[in-house]
């Protein structure tokens, strides 16, 4: 089973207000956690809990393995803007996924241990699904500190022209 964070916030009003600067919805996190766990406990599959927030609202002992999907910061801020977000809300998220604020998060709340931190940047949505199945059955391991995009970016020379972009964003 299948449950988006993002989708159950709003399918289900748990809501505290609206952030009207970001233009998105403040997500309830006591009755979001609370709603998560009855979901789990009342499905007799497995569930994949999906979300830049799911580690805050999924409680450790119901997790077996933490994912966190990594984009290319350059390539993440094309895909944002083609989908038409805000420039402030480019900015948030290319900014976190190149300080690894998800992973940081991920890894606070679950430990390292159930953490995989995957780079999706080149991959179509069935190859990051073979990469979760092959990881779930024990073929492959991988874990976290696989990703870094400051030194990939540094080293690569693009970080100063990216820095630079956001900074004018």
């Amino acid at each position: 089973m299948h449950l988006s964070v993002g989708d159950l916030v709003r399918a289900e009003n748990l809501i505290l207000g609206v952030d009207v600067e970001r233009q998105t919805l403040i997500a309830d996190l006591k009755k979001l956690t609370k709603r998560i766990k009855s979901i789990i406990f009342a499905s007799s599959q497995d569930v994949i809990v999906d979300g830049h927030y799911a580690s805050y609202v999924t409680p450790r002992n119901l997790v077996s393995h933490a994912f966190v999907l990594r984009r290319d910061p350059e390539d993440l801020k094309i895909k944002l803007k083609e989908k038409g977000f805000k420039e402030t809300k480019i900015l948030e998220n290319v900014t976190s996924e190149l300080l690894d604020v998800c992973l940081i998060n991920t890894v606070k709340n679950y430990g390292a241990e159930l953490v995989n931190e995957i780079d999706v940047s080149l991959m179509t949505v069935d190859g990051v699904i073979n990469e979760v199945l092959t990881i779930l059955r024990g073929q492959k391991k991988v874990k976290v500190g696989n990703v870094d995009w400051l030194s990939k970016l540094e080293k690569d020379g693009r970080l100063g022209k990216l820095l630079n972009q956001l900074g004018k964003l």
